[in-house]
């Protein structure tokens, strides 16, 4: 399947919204509860959230990347 530009940036648009919605109502207490029980020590929500920007991150430097590429060519 191939996305257009603009369904793409809807997309972006979307899950930003969402997340800031999101992120706006985490509280301090939110940020301590255990969220994954499967590691050792268990995962909580401010780390699993560290992680997923860490993710977010990763990809904005590939996306970047990219472009480079791109505009060298």
């Amino acid at each position: 399947m191939k996305a257009d530009a603009a369904s793409l940036a809807g997309y972006y648009d979307a899950v930003h919204r969402q997340t800031v919605e999101y992120v706006a109502g985490v509280s301090s207490t939110d940020l301590e509860k255990v969220v994954d029980e499967r590691w050792d020590p268990p995962v909580t929500l401010a780390v699993r959230l560290v992680s997923v920007i860490s993710d977010d991150l990763q990809h904005a430097g590939q996306a970047a990347f990219l472009r480079g590429i791109a505009r060298r060519q």
